[in-house]
């Protein structure tokens, strides 16, 4: 079983009502010109520009119902100027058919290459997000993601899970940029953390080096802000670089993760040594991990999401992926659907079936939460 992602994007030949549109709109102006205006000029030559406008964003199917639209239209001026039949308007017939046969075939083309990049990117995003199991090393685990380009698969927000001998590692991070240059940080980042996740004894270490590998390897001032969560049994420890702090879940009131100092995001070449959170969980207790997507969505008034009000609205019982599509809805409805970021979640969840063995010796250590 893998996770559930929430891909939103359209294929390449979905429907672009607008454009749709705009095409049976130039192809109508064009006509009613003809009709309009003086015998001379004839204008019906000019009912291509419609079929012309609809193959740049439209697939040939609904070129061809432009296409159609636009031999109606030329056939109706030639009844209505008393032309139909004649040579001239034969002629011009012929020239309207050529031309859109040509958008036809342009249509059809960008259609396939459209294709053949939108699979580059699926292989991309599999190489780069990989999927995982929805339960790793005893640690119940749900992802969403959705990207801000609707016509992407992948953007600068970036996750990993590594089950290691000292724990289930959960990443979470947030490329500085956008497009091509973002995606090609994020998979650096993934690249060491993936490295480094397996070797190193401590969460901390992870990250150190993270920053290692990305310090002066990353175009332009790229870097990346991040948070790593480990889990072990009931103990959970978070270091955070720059990153949004996560979020506590669980049967009280949901509260934010903060790290006890600042540390700047990986890749400056500023990066210090970050003194981890530490926590120990009870059974149902949940970790959040989250991107800007979600911290910095704005409504129509400019007003950003509350992160911890729109967690307290998930009940505590509820199973991750469902904890996730109840926060998106929440989300969806502050923003109207629109959205500027990437959002990445990550939910994380130990699975304490029975209370730990030494809860009866006492509250949390002093600095665990």
């Amino acid at each position: 079983m893998y996770l559930t992602r929430s891909w939103q994007r359209r294929g390449p030949a979905a429907v672009d009502v607008p454009w749709l549109l705009l095409s049976l709109l130039v192809t109508s102006a064009v006509a009613a010109a003809d009709a309009l205006l003086p015998p001379e000029p004839v204008l019906s030559g000019l009912l291509v520009v419609g079929p012309a406008v609809a193959c740049a964003r439209l697939d040939i199917r609904r070129t061809s119902l432009v296409c159609g639209y636009a031999l109606l239209l030329a056939l109706g001026l030639g009844f209505l100027n008393d032309r139909i039949g004649s040579v001239d308007h034969m002629l011009r017939l012929a020239v309207l058919l050529i031309g859109s046969g040509l958008t036809l075939f342009l249509a059809h083309s960008r259609t396939i290459r459209e294709e053949s990049l939108a699979t580059v990117a699926r292989m991309a995003q599999h190489a780069i997000l990989q999927p995982f199991s929805a339960r790793v090393g005893g640690v119940d685990i749900a992802i969403r993601y959705r990207s801000a380009d609707r016509d992407a698969l992948v953007g600068g927000d970036l996750f990993d899970v590594a089950n290691t001998a000292y724990g289930v590692r959960v990443l979470i991070g947030d490329a500085r940029g956008k497009g091509l240059s973002s995606t090609v940080t994020a998979a650096a980042a993934l690249r060491a953390f993936r490295n480094a996740a397996y070797t190193e004894p401590t969460a901390a270490a992870v990250t150190g080096s993270v920053a290692a590998a990305l310090t002066g390897r990353l175009p332009g001032e790229d870097f990346v802000t991040a948070a790593v969560a480990e889990f072990t049994h009931d103990r959970a420890t978070v270091v955070n670089h720059g990153h949004h702090a996560p979020v506590l879940l669980g049967q009280r009131q949901p509260e934010f993760l903060l790290p006890p100092d600042t540390v700047p995001p990986l890749g400056l070449g500023l990066d210090g040594d970050p003194e981890p959170r530490r926590l120990r969980l009870a059974p149902g207790e949940a970790v959040l991990l989250y991107t800007d997507g979600l911290a910095e969505a704005r409504d129509d008034a400019g007003e950003m999401f509350d992160v911890l009000a729109g967690c307290g609205k998930v009940p505590p019982d509820t199973a991750p992926d469902r904890a996730l599509d109840l926060l998106l809805q929440q989300l969806d409805a502050h923003t109207g659907g629109e959205r500027d970021d990437d959002v990445a979640l990550v939910l994380c969840r130990p699975v304490l079936e029975e209370p730990p063995e030494d809860s009866a010796t006492g509250p949390r250590a002093a600095g665990e939460r």
